[in-house]
This record gives structure tokens, sequence and C-alpha cells, in this order.
């Protein structure tokens, strides 16, 4: 029965059942918000709900034939091409054409997906067994194995926000997105505003008491948010305000306008 946030050291945190710590160093948090879900959602499925889970799961075993099958396709293309075609107009043409179409695909692919399986997706709470929370982790599943490699190569540059918005983030101008936007978990939730410099950890959500808990993000206009820190559901990081590196944002925090924070939790700091 005891929770320890993001960030936190365990070795650090009391043997006190029922508690809940966070932080660095951890310190107990006074309220949580819990969610009083039935535990037919949560801990006791039904048949149908584990039926139903068990086979999302299995589905996943599915995944790998799609890039498998584009792989073949990709060589399939080029043989035929091989011969038709001089070296410089194999190498320099058809080679890279093909290999971009064929990872436009399984991204086209993806994007797919997820309006099909979960739509626009909304602030709100989902149960562990219910059918929504097995369709939204197979996404992400089927994002690692289909999309998570080419988006990977368009980091850093104008593209990836332009696919990303496609997948449902919501991407002002001039956005600069780092390491780690190849493969997003709640996309719909990812509000960014013109100017942003972001490459932290997009926590939209959290699962506590088998609830799966999800909310907006917002970076306003001109924010910077150092590497690999962490923006939980509900966070507002003001226009040009800075986070620091390996700092945490708590749920619905809102930092202010021109202003720089930094630590586990996020505090004002001089500079």
């Amino acid at each position: 029965g005891t929770l320890v946030g993001i960030s936190t050291s365990a070795e650090l945190v009391a043997d006190e059942p029922g508690s809940s710590w966070f932080g660095h160093p951890p310190f107990r948090l006074p309220r949580r918000e819990v969610i009083d879900a039935p535990r037919a959602l949560t801990h006791d499925p039904s048949a149908i709900r584990r039926l139903n889970r068990w086979s999302w799961e299995l589905a996943r075993f599915a995944l790998p034939a799609v890039p498998v099958l584009a792989g073949i396709a990709w060589f399939d293309v080029l043989s035929a091409l091989e011969g038709r075609l001089t070296t410089a107009e194999f190498r320099l043409v058809a080679l890279p054409c093909v290999t971009f179409a064929s990872a436009a695909v399984l991204v086209a692919a993806c994007i797919a997906m997820k309006w099909v399986l979960v739509g626009r997706v909304r602030p709100g709470t989902h149960p562990l067994w219910s059918c929504w929370c097995s369709r939204w982790d197979f996404l992400y599943v089927a994002w690692g194995m289909w999309a998570a490699v080419p988006l990977s190569f368009l980091e850093g540059t104008l593209m990836l926000p332009a696919v990303l918005r496609l997948f449902g983030c919501r991407i002002g101008r001039r956005a600069l997105l780092g390491p780690g936007f190849s493969h997003v978990v709640d996309p719909d939730m990812l509000r960014f505003g013109d100017g942003v410099t972001v490459q932290a950890l997009m926590q939209a959500h959290t699962f506590e008491d088998r609830v799966l808990k999800i909310d907006h993000v917002h970076v306003r206009d001109g924010a910077t948010v150092g590497a690999n820190a962490v923006l939980l559901y509900g966070a507002d990081v003001g226009e040009r305000a800075t986070v620091a590196p390996h700092s945490v944002v708590m749920k619905r925090e809102r930092l202010e306008a021109d202003t720089a924070y930094g630590g586990v939790p996020t505090q004002a700091v001089a500079g």
C-alpha cells in the first residue's frame, strides 16, 4: 500500500504501510488524490475483462510482422530496380526514395491505428482492466515497434513536430524537440507553444491504485525544459520559464513566466 513517486530514492523511505513519498530527499505527501474505482475494474476483473486484456496482450506478438513485411517489400522493390537503373540513379534516387517510403508507411500505419483505437484522448481516469486501457497500451507498444525508429531520425528537426501534430500533439511554431519525442505515450496531452525547447520526459499520465490518470501538459511560448526533466500531468510551464535538467514538475503545478526552476520537486532558483 505504499506509494513512492518518480525520481525518489526508495531506500530513504520509511517503512510505513499505506504512506506516500516523493522528492529528493523524500518527504511524505500530505494529500494524494485517490480515485474510488470498482474493484471489478482494478483488482478483481471478471472473466470477460481478463479475456479482453489477454487478447490485446497476445496481439502484441503480431506487431513485428508489419515491419518485417515492410522490409521484405523494400528489398523486393530495390531488387527489381537495381537492374533497370544506373549505379548513380540507384544509389542517389531509388535507394533513398524507397527507404523513405517504407518508413513513411510504418509511421502512417501507426497514426491510423492511433485514431482508430483511441481517437482524440481527453483528460480523465481509466481503470486498469478497462478495454480503453488495453487499447491505449497496445498503441504505445505498436508505436515503439513501427514508428519510433523512423521518427528518431527526425529528432531535432522541424519535421518531427509536423508528424507529432498528426498524432494529436498541439505544437507551435519553431519548436525544438530533443531526443525522446520519437516515441510519445500521450500525444493528445502535449501542448507546446511557439519557440519552445524541450528535451524532457512527458509523464502526462500516472497509474495509481491501478487507475490511469491523464491530463494535459503545457509548455508555454519561449519556455525551455532541460534534459531528463519530468513533467507530470497537469504541469504548466510559463512563458520563457526555464526548468533545469533532471527536475520534476509536480502534478497540476504552474511555473511562473520568466523564472528559472530546478529540483525534485521544482523550486525557483537564482538566475
